[in-house]
Order: structure tokens, then C-alpha cells, then sequence
């Protein structure tokens, strides 16, 4: 429980601050990109911080609600910033266009939905998304899947067309991340922390590379 706790409160610290380097890049240049980063990462540090809450004050159930949806879609968000430096813009504009509709639908549909209070009652456990019926969780798949592949795809193309060890990190941290909500899916919540703890890392780490000299700048370029 502590472990779970540290890793999720890490996870939490280190989106924020991602969230708020690329904030401050969208205030900038008000780019449908760099919002689409934005967007993913500010999700990624609610989604951890809830995470982080439920182990030392348990489970609200408003916060749960905007929890899972949170951590449901962020990475559809990531994905759609990494497809603005990889197809053309109007296949970028088209995917964060579905996506963002998807996510406000399953806020509809979250917020609808009934509640198993005995798994909100479960303090310092990975419940996942099993409070929620199952017609709540089919949204899950329909961001996290195409969203992963957008990710992923697109920083180890990055990676392998640019020559790019920071895309190579990137996309590393985020089949990890994805990995981690494949087996929570499966019925093994406990890896989520992990997973996304060193998932983040690596992500942060690629972030960090791009910004050396000489180095491609492939997160920035994805956002710019």
C-alpha cells in the first residue's frame, strides 16, 4: 500500500510538471497541438492524484467518476498531439475532433451510471474501473486503443525516420503505460502504478533528451 502510494504521489508530481511545461508552450502559441498535449498530460496528473487520494482518504464518488474517465482518455489526448507531427493536420484536427467527442459522451454516460459502493468502500486497494457497470467501460477502449497506437506508433516512427533516441524513449514509456491499462483490464490493477510510474519516467526522460543541442526536439516538434 505505502509503495502504491509513493508511486502514484511520483506519478502525480512528474504529469504536473509536464502538464505545465506544455501549458505554458500552448499560452504561447495557442496551437490545436499543443493543446491536444496539454490536455492528455493534465489528465495524466488528475488521474494520478485521485490515484494518490484513494489511498490515504478512499474513494469519493464524484472523484471516481472523473477519475476513471480521466485516465480513460488521456492518453487518446497524447496520441492526438503526437499525430500532429506525423500525418497531415486534417487527420490530426479529424482524430482530436472524435476523441474529444468520445470523452464528453463517456462523462455523460460515467456520471449516469450506478456505482458499486462496495468497491469505493475498498480503501488502499487498485479498483480499476470495476465500480462502473460494463456499459460504462466499453468507452475505455474506444480512446485507449486507437489513442495507444497513435502514441506509440508515432514515436517509433519519429525514432526510426529521424534518428531520434528521445522518440525512442517516448515511445518505450508509453507502450508501458499502455501495458499497465491492458492488464488492469485484465483483472491485475495492482501493475497500474508501475506501469504508469515508469512509464511517465521515460516519457519525462525523451522530453528531457529532445531538449539537448543537436538532439531532435520530438516532443516540442510534435506540440509546435
Amino acid at each position: 500500500m505505502m509503495m502504491n502510494l509513493v508511486l502514484w504521489g511520483f506519478a502525480s508530481a512528474l504529469s504536473g510538471y509536464f502538464a505545465y511545461r506544455i501549458f505554458r508552450q500552448w499560452t504561447a502559441k495557442r496551437k490545436p497541438s499543443h493543446l491536444a498535449w496539454f490536455v492528455g498530460f493534465f489528465f495524466y496528473f488528475f488521474s494520478a492524484l485521485g490515484s494518490t487520494l484513494s489511498y490515504v482518504i478512499g474513494w469519493d464518488v464524484t472523484m471516481y467518476r472523473i477519475w476513471y474517465v480521466t485516465a480513460a482518455s488521456l492518453v487518446a489526448f497524447l496520441g492526438a498531439g503526437q499525430l500532429y507531427f506525423t500525418v497531415k493536420p486534417k487527420w490530426a484536427h479529424l482524430f482530436l475532433g472524435l476523441i474529444s467527442v468520445l470523452t464528453v459522451a463517456m462523462f455523460i454516460k460515467v456520471f449516469n451510471s450506478p456505482l458499486a459502493v462496495d468497491k469505493l468502500a475498498l480503501h488502499g486497494e487498485e479498483i480499476g474501473g470495476t465500480a462502473l457497470p460494463r456499459a460504462a467501460r466499453l468507452y475505455s477502449p474506444m480512446l485507449t486503443i486507437p489513442g495507444s497506437l497513435a502514441l506509440i506508433a508515432g514515436s517509433f516512427y519519429t525514432f526510426v525516420r529521424r534518428r531520434s533516441k528521445s522518440g525512442l524513449w517516448i515511445g518505450i514509456g508509453s507502450l508501458i503505460i499502455a501495458m499497465g491499462g491492458m492488464f488492469t483490464r485484465l483483472g491485475l490493477p495492482e501493475i497500474l502504478p508501475v506501469a504508469n510510474s515508469v512509464g511517465i519516467s521515460l516519457i519525462f526522460y525523451g522530453y528531457a533528451l529532445s531538449s539537448k543541442p543537436h538532439v531532435i526536439r520530438t516532443v516540442e516538434n510534435a506540440v509546435n
